[in-house]
């Protein structure tokens, strides 16, 4: 009887072991899954704030290539450069998992729309949940495109888009939320554009403000001087901004008549040195950089690229 009662005692002993191993398991795992669900949380709690990234061209020449990133690291691809640009565009894409959650083309220029030709012919493992781009009008375009306009870029890029489902064709007024940021058309391709006689596809550029909670900023991609007057008429009270691309790379675009408005603290030139050089080349650029700093402003450009900012 007293081995019999031993050996239901260490039973007894090896259930409680059991047990409380069982219990002790659990809890390892409940605390795991709580410091997961904590990390994934922390992205989504106190104030958001989004980080918004110049780079330069590997060709060293001027194009425009942005990409605004939320606290959870969820990727916008603003244009992305020339064709020679799109293994660039691809690691960003690769190190964001692959996932693009908004693509905006502001005008199907080579230095804008290039790398997105090349990578939208064959995405292979990439998603673009959305692209946004302007109504080009392709048939008033090919009529007064220049050599320098590289249009059969725009028929590659009208060929790709024909083929998706989700593009969406914004104009001036046109507004919409993405990641957490309000977006507003100040300008692009219309009838007033169509009645141009050259540099359409500059002229008819989505010109847009991003907003965050407290701060802004205003892309301006290729617009020129010839448009800025309706925008001022209509937008005027709408052009401050804290940070600003500045229109056509600085060059040969819009003037200080229109930048008084926007009055920005850092302004990005989508530009090497060379062209920011006063009298340069033909270009205004530098003039316009001298102009930025004597209001106070940074101004950055492709030598220091990637240059960040942080939209709160």
């Amino acid at each position: 009887m007293i081995k019999e009662s031993n050996t239901q005692d260490n039973n007894i002993d090896e259930k409680q072991k059991r047990y409380w191993m069982y219990i002790g398991v659990a809890i390892v795992i409940i605390g795991i899954c709580t410091i997961i669900l904590l990390g994934k949380m922390k992205d989504y709690m106190g104030d958001p704030f989004w980080t918004i990234t110049q780079y330069a061209s590997v060709t060293d020449m001027q194009s425009m290539f942005y990409t605004i990133e939320d606290k959870a690291g969820r990727l916008i691809i603003i244009d992305g450069g020339w064709d020679a640009d799109a293994d660039q565009v691809k690691s960003v894409i690769e190190a964001h998992n692959n996932h693009v959650y908004a693509w905006i083309i502001t005008h199907p220029h080579p230095d804008h729309a290039g790398a997105f030709n090349i990578i939208m012919n064959d995405p292979g493992d990439i998603v673009v949940d959305d692209i946004y781009c302007p109504t080009v009008d392709i048939d008033r375009y090919r009529e007064t495109a220049h050599d320098w306009d590289v249009f059969p870029v725009c028929e590659e890029f009208f060929r790709i888009k024909e083929g998706l489902d989700n593009v969406h064709y914004v104009g001036e007024n046109d507004e919409w939320d993405m990641l957490g940021l309000h977006v507003k058309v100040l300008h692009g391709w219309d009838e007033k554009v169509n009645h141009l006689s050259a540099n359409l596809c500059n002229k008819g550029s989505i010109m847009f403000q991003v907003y965050g909670r407290e701060d802004n900023m205003l892309f301006c991609a290729d617009t020129e001087a010839e448009v800025e007057k309706q925008i001022i008429d209509t937008h005027k009270d709408e052009l401050a901004a804290d940070y600003l691309q500045a229109g056509h790379h600085g060059n040969w675009g819009l003037t200080t008549d229109f930048y008084q408005y926007v009055n920005p603290k850092i302004v990005f030139f989508d530009s090497t040195d060379a062209l920011l050089e006063p009298g340069e080349l033909g270009y205004d650029a530098g003039d316009l950089k001298k102009y930025f700093e004597e209001q106070g402003a940074e101004v950055h450009n492709f030598s220091t690229a990637p240059n960040v900012i942080v939209l709160r």
